[in-house]
């Protein structure tokens, strides 16, 4: 009697299984390394953007010969003087920097239709539709806030509330105690031996300024006012080691035990007090002890989601990414244009 003996071509049940398992640990060895690719190429359109503003704000200042203007209330209260003084357009505007470098990041479109001569607000309804419109070039790709924000106050002085488009960008003040950006919680850090009273809030180092004031514009020791503009000029330092704007995801905080990633009221990119910050606060401060409750926008600061620090733009132009752990003094230094404190480039 002669026996057939067939060869078992399937799989069974066991190894099936087994191809499965082997399958799901090489998706979940490889899934961080996508997801950190994917961060990579978030972090670097996002360093593309602050390129991009850096050099459409040398053009504005080839153009007008001083650095792109910011649009406070500017209301003179001493003087009893509602317009803006020596602006290049002699018009009454509270319109962020940002919208004056709009021609030069390709969107003149949006520039050309906005009605400067409006009294104060980027939400007047000839201008709310233009003040809606997502730039991309202002949002950072590893934000995952909406574009579109709610609830935001459209100045410092005439505010008007309503949505607008966000920005992840502000232009760098410097190092002050100002009106918006007076976060006490965080403390006077200790300065450097030979003037150990440099980061005391109200000190000459750290001045106040008040943002309704025009006379008092001239003591932020930034790239941009509240009021007004600064010159390339008087930037002392040198351009490659001042800082023209930075990366501010304008988190709301808080002292809460769940830190709010949430964006706060004064985060659009036409909006004047939006688009400023001083680097007083410590980069990607989420320290609760140095907040101020929930949603206080005076502790908003240098912040981003990327691990361990966020991007800057300097005057010159480059980028670079600065670690949350530098030191105060450092910091002061790169936010400063005329301090003339010697740094070490940090960048990477």
């Amino acid at each position: 009697m002669q026996v057939s003996l067939r060869r078992r071509t399937g799989f069974t049940l066991v190894e099936l299984l087994v191809v499965i398992a082997i399958i799901g640990i090489l998706v979940g060895l490889l899934l961080p390394a996508v997801q950190a690719a994917r961060e990579a190429a978030r972090r670097m359109q996002c360093s593309n953007n602050l390129k991009q503003i850096g050099l459409a704000a040398q053009n504005y200042h080839d153009a007008y010969k001083t650095l792109p203007w910011n649009s406070e209330s500017a209301w003179d209260w001493q003087n009893g003087n509602n317009r803006p003084k020596n602006h290049p357009r002699d018009h009454w505007m509270t319109f962020s920097w940002l919208t004056g470098i709009l021609p030069y990041i390709e969107q003149g479109t949006i520039y050309n239709r906005i009605n400067w001569n409006t009294f104060g607000s980027p939400l007047d309804p000839t201008n709310e539709p233009l003040a809606r419109t997502v730039i991309s070039t202002y949002l950072c790709p590893s934000n995952d806030q909406p574009a579109l924000r709610d609830g935001q106050w459209s100045n410092y002085g005439i505010a008007r509330v309503g949505t607008m488009a966000g920005t992840d960008y502000v232009g760098n003040m410097g190092h002050i105690w100002g009106g918006w950006k007076d976060c006490g919680a965080v403390p006077d850090f200790p300065g450097p031996a030979n003037n150990p009273n440099l980061f005391v809030k109200g000190s000459a180092g750290t001045p106040w300024v008040n943002g309704d004031y025009l006379n008092e514009q001239v003591n932020i020791n930034g790239c941009f006012r509240y009021f007004g503009s600064v010159r390339m000029a008087a930037v002392k330092d040198g351009t490659s080691n001042t800082i023209l704007a930075f990366e501010e995801m304008h988190f709301r905080g808080g002292d809460q035990p769940q830190f709010d990633f949430g964006y706060n009221d004064t985060a659009s990119w036409m909006s004047p007090v939006a688009a400023i910050n001083t680097v007083r606060n410590p980069i990607n401060n989420r320290n609760r002890a140095w907040q101020q409750g929930a949603g206080d926008r005076r502790c908003a600061g240098w912040s981003s989601y990327h691990t361990g620090g966020a991007q800057s733009v300097r005057v010159d132009g480059s980028v670079s990414f600065v670690s949350e752990t530098i030191d105060h003094v450092t910091r002061y230094s790169l936010g400063v244009r005329n301090d003339g404190l010697p740094i070490n480039d940090i960048g990477n």
